[in-house]
């Protein structure tokens, strides 16, 4: 315990209480959390076989609970508490509180992007607000390919009939990164518009998500009508 290495998880401990988390950069955080899981004079050892073998911190998002068994002295209950820890992370950033304001597209990318991170497929899913554009409630429409089989009207709305919302904001993921709108997406969003239009619940936007901060939204682009006065689109990202 009186080694060098378990001194300098000491240090960063220090440094966690004395000038707060965000001092820390990404591998002594991870260096902080493996030492929760191992001797911690072997934490920073697993931490860079770790990014060695998996790549940088900000890949944990990913973890594979089979993969950080395989790690020397990371066994399925701590492998199970590495990925509960990294989950309940994930989760407290989406912040998908009932009542939020969901004012514009930025509101939207902010509030679900979390949600959509590390989904390898199309996820399609609806945001429900109220007439005062606060969250009701999202629902998972559909995964997989989007096409217009896959997101059926019926099944598109019907989270939003049930909640009687008075709007609904669209949203899925382009897992290739490019958030720019397919000809489908297109097509799918122009049949939800309408049938928004015939059971009185707006579309308000239609956003698709990319990665590192990039979102296409169709009504900030033009090819969605505001139908409900407050929403409105920011600068295009």
């Amino acid at each position: 315990m009186d080694s060098e290495p378990a001194r300098d998880h000491h240090a960063l401990i220090d440094s966690l209480t004395s000038r707060g988390h965000s001092s820390l950069s990404d591998f002594e955080l991870m260096v902080l959390m493996f030492g929760g899981c191992v001797p911690v004079s072997q934490a920073a050892a697993l931490a860079r076989e770790y990014v060695a073998e998996m790549g940088p911190p900000a890949t944990m998002e990913d973890m594979d609970f089979c993969e950080l068994t395989f790690f020397k002295g990371i066994g399925e209950v701590k492998a199970a508490a590495l990925i509960a820890g990294v989950e309940l992370g994930r989760r407290s950033l989406a912040g998908r509180r009932p009542g939020q304001r969901l004012g514009s597209s930025a509101d939207v990318y902010n509030t679900l992007w979390p949600s959509l991170l590390t989904e390898r497929t199309e996820v399609f899913s609806c945001a429900m607000v109220d007439a005062k554009l606060r969250l009701i409630k999202t629902a998972v429409i559909s995964r997989g390919t989007l096409t217009a089989s896959i997101v059926h009207p019926r099944e598109s709305f019907r989270p939003a009939v049930r909640s009687a919302a008075s709007g609904v904001i669209f949203v899925h993921n382009h897992p290739s990164g490019d958030p720019l709108p397919s000809d489908e997406d297109r097509r799918i969003t122009g049949r939800l518009q309408e049938v928004g239009r015939i059971l009185g619940i707006p579309v308000l936007d239609h956003v698709i998500m990319g990665v590192s901060g990039s979102y296409y939204s169709f009504a900030d682009s033009g090819e969605l009508e505001l139908e409900q006065g407050g929403y409105r689109g920011m600068v295009l990202r």
